[in-house]
C-alpha cells in the first residue's frame, strides 16, 4: 500500500501551489456570507425575529422545501433564524469540492499532465489521494472560517464548531462522490455533471422529505439533510457528521477500486463508437458548436423546466404568509413570480458563463489549433460558439418561464400568470446577452482574463439580492439592476435596448480582439 501512495505528498504540494489563489478566494468568499446573511436577517426581522418566523410559518410547505428542516423555531433567536440559510452554504461547499476533485484528477488526465507525472516514481493511488487531500484541507479551512463567522454572530463555541464541521463534512461527502464519477467517464465536464446530478437529487430529496415534517425518516436518505440533523443550538448532535464523513469515505474507497481498473485518460466504461463518416450538417463551425453543447443544453433545459414547475406550484401558498407584502409587494402572486424570474435568470447565467468558458478549454487543451487549421476562420469559430451560447440561453429562459407559468396557472387557475411568468423571465435576456458579451471580450483579449466574468456575475447577484441599502451609483454598476422586475414592475424599453446593443457590441469587440492576438 505504501508503494501505491508514493508521491502523494509531492502531488499534494503541487496541487496546493497551483490553487494557492483559488482556494483562499473560495473559502473566504463562502464564509463571508455568514455575517452578510445574518445582518440581512437582522434588518428584515428587526426586533421581532419570532414574529418574522411565525409569518413564514404560515406557508410551512414553502419554508420546508426551501430551507427545511430547521429546528427550534418555536422559540426563535436571530441565530436560529440564521440556520435557514444552511442549504446555501451546503451547496457552495459541495460545488467547491466537486470542482476541486475534477480539476485535480480528470482535468489533469485530459490536459496530458497526468501521463507525464505518472512516468515518474508515482504510486497508482497517489493522484486521487492528493486530490482528496486538497479537498480535505480546503474543507477544513472552510470549517474553521465558518466557525469564526458563527462565533461572530453569537453562536456558542460548541454550536459554531458543529455548524462549520457539518457543512465541511458535506463538502467531503461530495468529494467522495466525485472520486467515483471521475473514474466512470472520460470527460471532466461529464464527471462534474454526474456529481451535480447527485447534488441536485439530494437537494430535491431533502426538500421533499422536509415537507413531510421535521422528524421524517426520509430525511436520513438525503445527504443534504444530514447537516440540518445535527441541530446546532437546539439539540446539538454530532453523529450525523460521522455519517456524512463515513459515507463519503465509502464513495472514495469505490473510487480507488475503480481507478486501478481503467487506463489513464479513459473511463471505466468503453466509449461508444462513432460513425465512420460525419453527417453533412457537421461541416460548419456552428454545427460543431451545437454538437458539443447539445447534451449540456438538454440537461439544463430539463433541470430549469422542472425547477420552474416546482417553484411555480408554490405560488398559491404566498397569500397565506402574513406580512408577505414586505417580501413580494402588494400583488403577492406577481411579486413572488417576479422574484423567482430574477432567480431563474441568474441560474441560467451560470450556464452562459460555463458555456463560454469552454472556448478557453478548447484553446488551452490544443483542440482549437486543429479547428483553425481547416478553412474555419477565427471569426466563424468564436462567433459560432457565442451564437450557440446565446441561443441556448434564450431557450433556457423560455423553458424556465414556461415551467414557472404553467405550474402557477395550474396552482391558481389564473391564466394571466402564464404570460406574466414567461415575460418576466425571458425579459431578462438582455442582461445575460451583456454577460456573454463580456465573457467573449475578456476571452478575446486573453484566455487568462475570462475568469473575471465571474466577478461581474457575483457582484451582480450580491447587489440584486442584498444591495438595496447601498448607494444608487454602486447598485447601477451591476448589469442585473437595470431591467425592471417584471411582472410586478412596469416594463421599460430603454434598459432592454442599451443592454442588448451593449451585448452585441461586446461580442463584436471580442471577435476583433480574438483575431488580433496570438493563440
Amino acid at each position: 500500500m505504501r508503494d501505491d501512495l508514493t508521491g502523494s505528498g509531492l502531488l499534494l504540494r503541487l496541487g496546493l501551489r497551483r490553487d494557492r489563489l483559488r482556494l483562499p478566494i473560495w473559502t473566504i468568499a463562502i464564509a463571508a456570507f455568514v455575517p452578510f446573511f445574518f445582518n440581512s436577517l437582522a434588518n428584515t426581522a428587526g426586533e421581532d425575529p419570532q414574529g418574522a418566523v411565525d409569518d413564514l410559518a404560515q406557508a410551512q410547505t414553502m419554508l420546508d422545501i426551501f430551507a427545511g428542516p430547521v429546528y427550534g423555531l418555536d422559540s426563535v433567536t436571530l441565530q436560529k433564524y440564521f440556520l435557514m440559510y444552511t442549504q446555501e452554504f451546503l451547496i457552495a461547499a459541495a460545488l467547491m469540492s466537486i470542482l476541486l476533485v475534477v480539476r485535480h484528477t480528470r482535468g489533469e488526465e485530459q490536459s496530458g499532465r497526468a501521463e507525464l507525472v505518472r512516468s515518474a516514481v508515482i504510486g497508482r493511488h497517489a493522484p486521487l489521494t492528493a486530490a482528496l487531500l486538497v479537498g480535505m484541507i480546503t474543507n477544513t479551512v472552510l470549517a474553521a472560517l465558518l466557525f469564526l463567522g458563527a462565533l461572530g454572530i453569537g453562536f456558542g463555541a460548541g454550536d459554531a464548531a458543529l455548524y462549520g464541521v457539518s457543512i465541511a463534512a458535506t463538502g467531503l461527502f461530495f468529494a467522495g462522490v466525485t472520486a467515483v464519477a471521475v473514474q466512470v467517464v472520460e470527460s471532466g465536464r461529464a464527471a462534474g455533471g454526474i456529481a451535480g446530478i447527485v447534488l441536485a437529487a439530494a437537494s430535491i430529496g431533502r426538500g421533499a422529505a422536509a415537507a413531510q415534517g421535521e422528524d421524517s425518516v426520509a430525511l436520513w436518505f438525503s445527504p443534504m439533510a444530514w447537516a440540518n440533523l445535527t441541530k446546532p443550538i437546539t439539540d446539538p448532535t454530532w453523529w450525523p457528521v460521522l455519517l456524512t464523513v463515513g459515507t463519503g469515505a465509502v464513495f472514495a474507497a469505490v473510487g480507488y477500486a475503480l481507478s486501478v481498473r481503467r487506463d489513464v485518460g479513459l473511463g471505466f466504461f468503453a466509449p461508444r463508437r462513432g460513425r465512420v463518416a460525419a453527417s453533412r450538417w457537421l461541416s460548419s463551425p456552428f454545427a460543431l458548436a451545437v454538437r458539443m453543447q447539445r447534451r449540456t443544453i438538454l440537461g439544463w433545459a430539463v433541470a430549469m423546466g422542472l425547477l420552474g414547475m416546482v417553484w411555480g406550484s408554490l405560488v398559491g401558498t404566498v397569500d397565506a404568509i402574513e406580512g408577505s407584502e414586505a417580501m413580494f409587494g402588494t400583488e403577492l402572486e406577481r411579486g413572488y413570480l417576479s422574484l423567482l424570474g430574477v432567480t431563474q435568470a441568474l441560474l441560467v447565467g451560470v450556464f452562459a458563463l460555463t458555456s463560454m468558458a469552454r472556448v478557453r478549454s478548447e484553446e488551452v487543451d490544443g483542440r482549437l489549433d486543429s479547428a483553425l487549421g481547416t478553412a474555419t476562420g477565427r471569426f466563424a469559430w468564436l462567433g459560432s460558439w457565442t451564437l450557440v451560447t446565446v441561443l441556448g440561453t434564450g431557450l433556457l429562459l423560455l423553458l424556465s418561464g414556461l415551467g414557472l407559468g404553467l405550474a402557477a396557472f395550474g396552482a391558481t387557475g389564473h391564466g394571466a400568470l402564464l404570460g406574466a411568468s414567461v415575460g418576466g423571465v425571458v425579459g431578462r435576456f438582455p442582461e445575460l446577452l451583456a454577460l456573454i458579451g463580456a465573457s467573449a471580450l475578456l476571452y478575446g483579449i486573453g484566455p487568462r482574463w475570462q475568469g473575471l466574468t465571474w466577478v461581474i456575475y457575483g457582484y451582480g447577484v450580491i447587489i440584486r439580492f442584498f444591495g438595496q441599502s447601498l448607494p444608487e451609483p454602486v447598485q447601477q454598476l451591476s448589469i442585473f439592476q437595470h431591467i425592471p422586475r417584471m411582472p410586478v414592475e412596469e416594463f421599460s424599453v430603454a434598459p432592454v435596448v442599451y443592454l442588448s446593443v451593449g451585448g452585441v457590441a461586446l461580442v463584436g469587440a471580442a471577435l476583433f480582439a480574438f483575431r488580433r492576438r496570438d493563440l
